[in-house]
Order: structure tokens, then C-alpha cells, then sequence
């Protein structure tokens, strides 16, 4: 026979990592969701009476305070008895759910309590103090204190054996006497936090110990970390998030590989553009991930390569999983620019850009779909890669990254200056002209996109499209000027190679 795993341990550091953000997490919900139902509840003008006759004879023993404070000492025993987030996550689960279904009895049914007044002196003042404010006011049907011992006690001896379910169940039943003796609870209260536990355990442990759910939980946990590295980076992201969030929650699973899929792709640009700085060669760790997503056979080390195999996975067509290998092919090729410094002529730079755009396009409409695809409107594309270019322009020449024609670039050193240095080149003339012909060429290629997107009117996903062109339109007449003034000087479009032709496209 194979020994019995301890029940108490101390886990690695990297899992003590994640199971005390769980525990540190959950605390900070319980403290919105159980505070803010005390809260609300503080407005009632009435309160149900569930005391029983026979409970004014209960004592009141302010030395139980000690007991009933230790129940923050058993939930916290959790980290050493659920020495992984895997075995960590159904408890945590459990004791979220209980929160919010006590919340709710708390606002549907206050309870009024029938206690006396309570004095305390002495020795035990200090701790009953802390107890009585742990409670907080008004919260009392079901005794949360009450399930969280219980479900503790539970939860702990089922890793144990009869030893450590006697021990527990002792603490929980000493927890469970000491709201009743120091007159925080009635014993309705007592009885209705206990069938809580036992019922939320019951449904919870089960289903949040299966090995899908638990790999669904990662996922979005890493989907979450994700965005809000991404978010620190720039507020749009958090921007994104909350859209992505919004759009995710009618049908939560099945836009899964919608989320992982944003992340996964973010991340990779990141990786290639030196926003997320990692060990070694960007371009390395991007091969890599090509090569698990062309063999399938991934390594699910680390958040690129598990929200690659879902977002793959999740595409359910070997169609779309192609372009998304086309499109990490076409978006590591910034990286080769960088590396070889090589400068693109005007019309290949607009080429990149619209297959980058095509390709990223096309997979969001996909993962939702919609009829309309990216192919629909061309011209939105090629504002999709003006906006790209000019909002991030300065931030691509520190890195190296020229989005800049070549031909551009050649005048700009003509007059003396670099190209790589955003100052000189919003500054020289050649420069200048190129943006004032970017910005003409944007205009018309919003107007055509404006025409294209009517023509589609009646399809599926035209919505999508049209919030795209409103955003691009937003930065083409608000934030750019604002960032480039001289802009408004001239409507006109320029006669630089890279401008639209006046009129049209």
C-alpha cells in the first residue's frame, strides 16, 4: 500500500504563489460582498425575529471570542493543507459561492437579533472586540462564520483520516458554540449556515475537481493576467478587455477562444516588439511556438503556448487555423526588420500592413461568427494600417522598427537628419509631407470604407466593422491633430508617393 499523502505541508514556492493570491483574492471579495450587504442592509427599517424561547437561557461567555476568531486560523491552515492551486480552487470556489448566496439571504431577509445588551470588561474585552467587529452589523441568516468552519472541516478531512476529520469537526463545532455563547448568532442562524456548507461543498467539490473545469479556470486566469499586463502597458488595452469581457459574457464558453485567442496573438507581438522583454531572441521563442502550432504538439509551458493551443483548438476549421499560422509568420517579420534594419518602399510597407490586418481581421470575425469577412472592405483594412503606423510611430522608432517608406526615410537623411529619431522626423520637411499625405490618404480611406460598409448593410457583423471605422475616425479627426498640430494646417492630399490620389483611391 502506498503511504498517505500528508495532510499538512508546506507547498513550493511557486504554487504558494498562486494558492495565496487565491486566498488573498477571495478575502478581498468576501470584504465587497459581505461589507457591502451590511451596508445596504443598514437602510432597513424592519428585521425578521428568528430566536427560539428557549436561547435567552444561553449564557453569554465572552471568553468564547477566542474560539470564535479562530476560524480566520483554520481558513488559513487551507494554504498548507491544499498545497496546489488545482486542490485550492474548489475550496476558494466553495467559500465564494456561500459569500454570495449568504449576501443574498442577508438582503431578502434581514434578521432582527433578540439578544441584551453586551458588556464586556477584563481580560477578554479585546478579543470579544475583534470578534463583535469581524461580524459587522445585521449580517446574521446564514452564520457565514458557521459555513466556513464547517465547509473548512469538511473540505480538510476528506484529505485526512479519521483522526483529522475528528479534530476538524471538533474545531467546527467549537466555532459553531461560540456564536451562540458570545450572542452574535441564533441558532436558526447556526442551523442555516451549516446546511449551507454542507450543501455548497457537495456541489462545488465535485464539479470544480474535474480536470476540464480546473484547465478552463487556468485559462482564464492566464487570459486575465494577460490583459492586465497588456492594460499596464497602455489604458487601451483595458479598454479592450472590458469589450472583449462585455462581448464573453452572453456565452462565456464559447467565446473562450475568443479571449485566448486576443491574448495569444497580443502577447506574440509584444514578444516580437520587445514590450514583454523575455530571455534570448524574440524571434527563438516565436519559432518555437510556430512549430508546436504547424506539429500540433504542444509543450503548454508557459502562457503563450497554452493560450496558442486552445486558441488553435478552438478554431474548429483548418482554414482559419492556417491563417493564423500565416499571421504569426507575417507578424514576426517586424522582428527581421529590426534585426537587418531593413527599410520597406512605400508600397510593400502598405502591402505588410494590409496582409497583417487581413489576416487578424478575418480570425476575430471568424471566432465570432459573423457573414461579413475582412475581405468585404479593403479600405478599412488600409485605415486599419494607417492608425497602426501613426499612434505607435514613435514608440516603433525607439525600437528600431521603421514604418516609414524607404523613399521617405532617403529624403529625410537628404536633409541632414535621421528618420530613426521621431524629433527629426516629425520635424523635417520630407517628414512632414509624408504625414500630412498620410493623413490625407486616411481620409479617403475612410470615406470609401464608410461606402463599403453600407454595401454590407444587413449582414451579420457590420456592427463590429462600423465600431472599427468610428474608432479609426475618432484618431484620424481628435487624437492625431492633437498629438500633431500642424495636420490642420492643410487639408489638401500630398503628392508624395506614399498620399492616396485626390478624389479617391
Amino acid at each position: 500500500m502506498s503511504a498517505r499523502t500528508p495532510l499538512c505541508g508546506w507547498p513550493r514556492r511557486d504554487e504558494l504563489l498562486l494558492t495565496g493570491s487565491m486566498a488573498f483574492g477571495f478575502a478581498l471579495f468576501f470584504l465587497v460582498v459581505y461589507g457591502g450587504a451590511s451596508a445596504v442592509t443598514g437602510f432597513y427599517t424592519w428585521g425578521v425575529r428568528v430566536d427560539l424561547p428557549f436561547e435567552r437561557h444561553i449564557p453569554f461567555v465572552p471568553a468564547w471570542a477566542a474560539v470564535y476568531v479562530s476560524m480566520d486560523l483554520l481558513l488559513l491552515l487551507s494554504l498548507l493543507v491544499f498545497r496546489t492551486w488545482r486542490e485550492m480552487a474548489p475550496f476558494v470556489l466553495a467559500l465564494c459561492l456561500e459569500t454570495v448566496l449568504g449576501a443574498a439571504c442577508f438582503l431578502l431577509l434581514p434578521v432582527e437579533v433578540a439578544w441584551p445588551p453586551r458588556e464586556v470588561s477584563g481580560g477578554w474585552a479585546s478579543v470579544f472586540f475583534l470578534a463583535d467587529t469581524m461580524n459587522l452589523e445585521r449580517n446574521y441568516l446564514p452564520s457565514l462564520h458557521v459555513a466556513f468552519a464547517c465547509t473548512a472541516a469538511l473540505a480538510y478531512g476528506e484529505r485526512g483520516g479519521w483522526l483529522a476529520r475528528s479534530l476538524f469537526g471538533l474545531w467546527a463545532m467549537a466555532i459553531t458554540a461560540s456564536t451562540l455563547l458570545i450572542h452574535e448568532h441564533h441558532l436558526a442562524d447556526v442551523l442555516a449556515g451549516a446546511i449551507l456548507a454542507w450543501g455548497t461543498w457537495r456541489v462545488v467539490a465535485s464539479r470544480a475537481s474535474r480536470a476540464d473545469f480546473l484547465e478552463a479556470i487556468r485559462v482564464e486566469a492566464l487570459c486575465a493576467r494577460e490583459l492586465y499586463l497588456f492594460s499596464r502597458r497602455h489604458l487601451r488595452y483595458l479598454l479592450i478587455a472590458l469589450g472583449l469581457y462585455r462581448y464573453s459574457l452572453p456565452r462565456w464558453r464559447a467565446t473562450r477562444v475568443a479571449r485566448a485567442g486576443f491574448c495569444f496573438l497580443q502577447l506574440v507581438d509584444d514578444v516580437l516588439d520587445g514590450d514583454r522583454p523575455i530571455d534570448g531572441e524574440p524571434l527563438d521563442q516565436v519559432d518555437a511556438l510556430l512549430g508546436q502550432m504547424e506539429t500540433g504538439r504542444w509543450s503548454d509551458e508557459g502562457s503563450a503556448s497554452t493560450l496558442g493551443r486552445v486558441f488553435l483548438t478552438g478554431l474548429g476549421d483548418d482554414g482559419a487555423r492556417a491563417e493564423a499560422l500565416q499571421l504569426v509568420r507575417t507578424m514576426r517579420k517586424d522582428r527581421e526588420r529590426v534585426r537587418e534594419r531593413r527599410e520597406l518602399e512605400a508600397e510593400a510597407l502598405r502591402s505588410h500592413h494590409r496582409d497583417t490586418f487581413r489576416l487578424s481581421v478575418g480570425l476575430m470575425l471568424h471566432v465570432a461568427g459573423v457573414e461579413v469577412r475582412a475581405s468585404d472592405s479593403p479600405a478599412l483594412l488600409d485605415a486599419f494600417g494607417w492608425c497602426s503606423t501613426m499612434r505607435d510611430l514613435r514608440e516603433d522608432l525607439d525600437k528600431g522598427l521603421l514604418n516609414v517608406p524607404a523613399e521617405v526615410c532617403r529624403a529625410v537623411r537628404a536633409e541632414g537628419v535621421d528618420p530613426l529619431r521621431y524629433e527629426d522626423l516629425v520635424g523635417s520637411v520630407a517628414g512632414r509631407a509624408w504625414m500630412l499625405a498620410e493623413y490625407g490618404r486616411a481620409r479617403a480611406l475612410l470615406e470609401q470604407a464608410a461606402v463599403e460598409l453600407s454595401a454590407l448593410e444587413g449582414r451579420s457583423g457590420v456592427g463590429l466593422l462600423r465600431l472599427f471605422h468610428r474608432s479609426i475616425r475618432g484618431f484620424w479627426a481628435k487624437r492625431l491633430p492633437r498629438k500633431m498640430p500642424f495636420l490642420r494646417e492643410s487639408s489638401e492630399v500630398s503628392s508624395w508617393p506614399s498620399g492616396a490620389p485626390t478624389g479617391g483611391r
